[in-house]
């Protein structure tokens, strides 16, 4: 064979291969462009779904729970064909890796890649959702303990702050995520033992206004994993299964509890004079059922105290000419009280905060509304009172909406509840502050008039969380909320607290 033929075939060969390594490149170039784009990443995030479309390089999704407290547990649930990391940590399908964060900021992101070696994505989570509303911090806390928050308006989202005002913990979902789904009265609850518990109320979509907010009450250990969730226990007065009200919850240990709901009722029982409607009265009753070991123990309800009827001052229409389901009580909160163990509950609608008796549920004292056993005057008596606690010294506090004055108030009281007398009576004021509606306060330490207070819904303004020193009438620590969201409690966490 001669040179020149021998050139040309070598060089026809050449091209030849040259094609192919051509053709398979560019079909090589076409996989790496195509083998991402149609593949989601599924996460669980402390418990939560989280869906991860690897079409886009570079992109940032939210998670829906993130926290600095404790290591974030996350899992992979499904197969991409390529190997995982998340901050640099491999992780396989079905595994679990736990990933401690220091801080939960806008500007820092948990970085995930996807690569199989013929493709790679990065992608990222933020560490503070997008879904929370903006927080603004002023100031610190002198006194250890973080607040814990609900929003009530403004999204589906709640939140714990350390006294710095920093996000540590949160759950918050996007409206295509919630699909009308909401939170309130999220808290800590340590039991006698030390154990620590966390608890929320997971609203229903159907039922996210101000007023009852039904749904099922959830519980989280102390890394804040979802172990269980609360509804009405079987009863002559509820079927199991039943929703509780968001309003309050009391947690005495993983298998003792005492919950709250709202029932629709027909009663027959509304006394003369007050325009009942002749063939019965439709009325919301309010049920409190305490549980211990799934057997109901204890259960009251306002419709079986008639007399409750006439000391409503809200929502009355005991005919349904107006209203078919008038909420004459209006209940706010509950609490135990550590020296007899019995419930003192405040009744917003009736103006009246009472003490009910855990055995017998009989009545056992009535203070402020018309119904008032304790001489309050008219300046003392409260009106759509919300949140009450017991101070280590033995006085009762109250957040008082004080609506029928426009001038909200954090109230102190000593109570002789032998002899039904005031013994010591206390007020403090923050001018221009009006709640219309939830908002919570809490006595800081012994001996001090330090308050943290949890404003709800302002009439005006939009100041969330303040603490305030009323011995120097200083503010030590304040938090706002974009204006439109507002908390419906409000926290702060201490080691003692029992509930």
């Amino acid at each position: 064979m001669d040179s020149s033929r021998k050139f040309i075939i070598i060089s026809i060969s050449a091209a030849i291969l040259l094609i192919i390594l051509v053709s398979c490149t560019l079909a090589y170039s076409g996989r790496d462009n195509t083998l991402m784009s149609d593949k989601t990443l599924s996460l669980e995030i402390n418990g939560f779904n989280v869906e991860l479309p690897l079409s886009e390089n570079n992109a940032v999704f939210d998670a829906v729970s993130l926290s600095s407290v404790t290591e974030n547990r996350i899992k992979l649930l499904n197969e991409v064909g390529a190997n995982v990391k998340i901050n640099g940590k491999g992780i396989g399908v079905g595994t679990t890796i736990d990933l401690k964060l220091e801080t939960l900021s806008s500007g820092e992101r948990i970085k995930i890649q996807v690569d199989n070696e013929k493709d790679e994505r990065v992608i990222y989570l933020r560490t503070l959702s997008s879904q929370l509303p903006e927080m603004i911090a002023a100031g610190e806390s002198s006194y250890d303990g973080n607040y814990f928050a609900a929003i009530a308006t403004g999204g589906a989202a709640l939140y714990e702050l350390n006294k710095q005002g920093e996000v540590v913990f949160y759950i918050a979902k996007s409206p295509e995520e919630s699909n009308g789904e909401s939170y309130r009265d999220f808290k800590k609850h340590v039991f006698e033992n030390g154990t620590i518990r966390y608890s929320y109320q997971r609203v229903n979509g159907d039922g996210n206004d101000i007023g009852y907010a039904p749904g099922e009450r959830v519980i989280l250990d102390d890394r804040y994993q979802e172990i269980d969730t609360i509804t009405l226990a079987q009863s002559e007065l509820a079927k199991a299964g039943d929703l509780v009200d968001g309003r309050d919850f009391i947690l005495i240990d993983d298998n003792h509890y005492i919950v709250e709901a709202s029932q629709l009722v027909l009663v027959q029982n509304v006394p003369d004079g007050l325009g009942a409607n002749v063939m019965g009265s439709k009325v919301v009753t309010t049920l409190i059922q305490e549980v211990k070991d799934n057997q109901v123990v204890f259960e009251f309800t306002t419709d079986s105290h008639p007399e409750f009827y006439g000391l409503s001052v809200s929502d009355n229409d005991y005919s349904n000419t107006i209203s078919q389901s008038p909420d004459y009580s209006g209940f706010n909160r509950m609490i135990i009280d550590p020296e007899d163990d019995n419930l003192i509950v405040s009744f917003g609608n009736m103006n009246t905060i009472m003490k009910i008796d855990r055995e017998t549920q009989a009545v056992i004292w009535k203070l402020s509304g018309s119904g008032d056993e304790f001489g309050m005057s008219a300046e003392q008596k409260t009106s759509g009172q919300t949140d009450l606690a017991i101070t280590a010294e033995g006085y009762l506090t109250v957040f008082d909406n004080a609506l029928s004055s426009g001038q909200t108030r954090i109230l102190k009281i000593k109570l002789d509840e032998v002899n039904k007398k005031i013994l010591g009576y206390q007020e403090y004021k923050i001018p221009g502050k009006t709640s219309l509606a939830y908002g919570s306060t809490q006595k800081i330490g012994d001996n001090i008039e330090v308050y943290s207070i949890g404003w709800g819904l302002l009439k005006e303004g939009n100041v969330a969380i303040s603490e305030i020193d009323f011995n120097t009438g200083k503010k030590l620590f304040e938090v706002t909320l974009p204006q439109g969201v507002a908390n419906d409690r409000v926290q702060k966490s201490k080691l003692e607290m029992i509930q």
